[in-house]
């Protein structure tokens, strides 16, 4: 077959494209470094480079995102540890104040330091970075600490995303910080009132529990005892003692502790002759305590001529001889309770129901209240709880119904008294506070006086769990509020729920309200209280010794919050590490995938060269061929 030399001429031709074409790859290759330039030159190669770049992107996300965090932990960690130093110091102080030795000028000027101190303390718990609050919660553009020690942040915890579908903390929110539950403490009560000797000869001698019944009756005949509880778990009591004359102190110790129960509590009458009731189990409890004493046998106490009081209140009472018909204190607009309503491990909410927080049932149960409203009406509201709840305004009853009707009928559905909740409550409240009585005994009627009650009187609970009612009106009256169970007094029926009650003062306890308590510590000092009682315009203060296991609570308490705050940090610190290694891991196995082995390349780029260069000179040779050649 001939070849012609065009045909010649088109294969050279096609030869040398392909051979410059494979240089100018490897030429490419070489000054970029990669195997391939665009998509389509190897598909595989491409789809996985983007992968990998996806993920080398997304654990640098992680590291940038981790060292933000870092920066928001590290700020929470120095404020933290200053916070213990600040503590440390109050503590200082405070063991001074407790020896004794201080007169009220002494104490006056230590409490100028503890509020300076406390002043630091709000600071550092306002600290920022880049404008963001450390200790609000997720809510890091409001301050979390207003001027009166209120929390304005909530209680979730900033998170950062480590890993698809994994998020980590980075902070400690303020609502877990500054409030909660420190559970290696007990819970323990002291009455506000120094039993000494009513017998002459003694001359007011601090009595022990040595000391008879009648040392500290003053009389020869039988004691009753008048006992009001509430046991760990919140059911409440009542009990009555009898007594001989000539029995010990120390037997009305025990018969209290009995009335507990299965060695819930210990009672002791302690060296400055006050009763002290202290919980045997630990964490949060609803431990209470209110005693009187009498000659009398009577079962209401109402009824007593003469008593004596185990714990003195200043508090004005609605009702005569009721203890637990005390006003709620005001302060300007705002009426507050003085018994925290709890359930389970914190404070009870809008949904708690009443039996939940007494932990017993509240049928049959009646609770009056004396109020004057934002008008300045006098008013007697009762709650009558049954199978068909009622609550009456001046003597007009009206049905108390669940928010969701039958959904059969469409028909309102009573409230039964053990359903009926604190929710229920607050609007009945605001309905009587507010002067909006429903127009009928309907559901529709009672909901649109509620709702317009609401703009004009709030109740909520406070930080503690106690029942706070907040005019809104201005029509600046004097309002007056108080509920109390009208067999409260009534030694012949069950239990009690109370509100507001002349309780014994808290000596210790798990829960924790930070600045309140830092504020009940520096009020102690500023009045010189070293006991429950010593003063009379503070019968209900903890007293400077007192204080000193309070300010042991908050210190083991921030120092936790410390401790966890360390352990976040290690964790950014360890995410971060993770996510660097992980992306040079993958920066690696992507270089396997589109990098080039540069001594290989130009090897082939030596060879194809070469290949090339020897395919021009043959074609050069062949070019300059004539035909004498051919024939030759």
């Amino acid at each position: 077959m001939r070849i012609l030399q065009s045909g010649i001429y088109d294969r050279f031709l096609s030869d040398q494209s392909k051979a410059k074409s494979k240089i100018d790859d490897l030429t490419t290759q070489i000054s970029s470094g990669k195997k391939i330039q665009d998509s389509y030159t190897d598909s595989n190669v491409y789809s996985q480079t983007l992968r990998l770049d996806s993920d080398i992107n997304s654990y640098k996300d992680i590291q940038n995102r981790t060292e933000k965090s870092k920066m928001l932990a590290d700020t929470s960690d120095t404020a933290l540890n200053n916070m213990n130093d600040s503590l440390r110091n109050i503590k200082t102080k405070l063991i001074l104040a407790s020896n004794g030795t201080m007169n009220e000028d002494n104490l006056k000027s230590i409490s100028v330091e503890l509020k300076n101190e406390r002043d630091t303390l709000v600071r550092l718990a306002n600290s920022s970075v880049n404008g963001q609050y450390v200790f609000s919660g997720t809510a890091i553009n409001v301050k979390p600490i207003d001027d009166d020690g209120e929390y304005n942040g909530n209680g979730d915890s900033l998170q950062t995303q480590v890993s698809k579908g994994v998020n980590i903390d980075y902070s400690v929110d303020g609502e877990s910080l500054f409030f909660g539950f420190d559970n290696s403490i007990s819970k323990s009560l002291q009455s506000n009132v120094v039993l000494k000797s009513q017998k002459p000869e003694d001359n007011s001698a601090i009595l022990t529990s040595d000391n008879s019944v009648e040392d500290l009756m003053g009389s020869n005949t039988t004691a009753y005892f008048y006992l009001t509880g509430v046991k760990h778990d919140g059911e409440s009591f009542k009990s009555k003692i009898d007594l001989n004359s000539d029995e010990k102190i120390s037997t009305l110790l025990e018969k209290i502790e009995n009335a507990y129960g299965n060695s819930e509590v210990k009672a002791s009458l302690d060296n400055d002759g006050v009763i002290t009731i202290v919980d045997q189990k630990k964490g949060n409890s609803k431990i209470d305590f209110q005693l009187t004493a009498s000659n009398e046998n009577v079962t209401k106490l109402s009824s007593l001529n003469t008593k004596l009081e185990f714990n003195k209140s200043n508090d004005t009472l609605a009702t005569a001889g009721v203890d637990d018909s005390a006003y709620f204190i005001k302060d300007n607009h705002t009426l507050s309770s003085n018994n925290p309503l709890l359930f389970g491990d914190g404070k009870a909410d809008a949904t708690t129901k009443l039996s939940q927080i007494t932990n017993s049932s509240v049928d049959s149960k009646s609770f009056q209240m004396k109020i004057t409203d934002v008008e300045g009406n006098d008013k007697t509201i009762s709650l009558d709880l049954s199978d068909n709840s009622t609550f009456s305004i001046n003597g007009t009853t009206f049905n108390i119904y669940n928010a969701m009707e039958d959904e059969n009928t469409g028909a309102a559905i009573p409230t039964k008294a053990d359903d009926f909740t604190l929710a229920q409550l607050d609007s009945i409240i605001s309905i009587a506070m507010s002067n909006k009585t429903p127009t009928s005994n309907t559901k529709g009627a009672i909901d649109e006086a509620s709702k317009e009650a609401k703009t004009l009187v709030e109740v909520s609970l406070d930080s503690d769990g106690a029942l706070k009612i907040k005019d809104l009106s201005e029509n600046d009256k004097d309002i007056k509020f108080s509920i109390y169970d009208k067999d409260a007094d009534d030694f012949t029926k069950g239990s009690s729920l109370s509100f507001n009650s002349n309780h014994a003062v808290v000596a210790s306890e798990s829960k924790i309200n930070f600045f309140k308590d830092l504020d009940d510590i520096i009020k102690s000092v500023e009045n010189a209280i070293l006991t429950p009682g010593s003063d009379d315009k503070n019968l209900k203060s903890m007293g400077v010794r007192n204080a000193l296991s309070k300010i042991e609570v908050l210190t083991n308490h921030i120092s936790n919050s410390h401790v966890k705050i360390g352990a976040i940090t290690n964790n950014l610190n360890n995410e971060n590490a993770k996510a660097a290694t992980m992306e040079l891991n993958v920066a690696e196995f992507k270089s396997k995938i589109s990098d080039i082995d540069i001594a290989e390349t130009i090897l082939k780029y030596e060879q194809v060269s070469l290949n090339y260069q020897a395919m021009m000179s043959t074609i050069s040779k062949v070019n300059s061929l004539s035909l004498l050649n051919y024939i030759k």
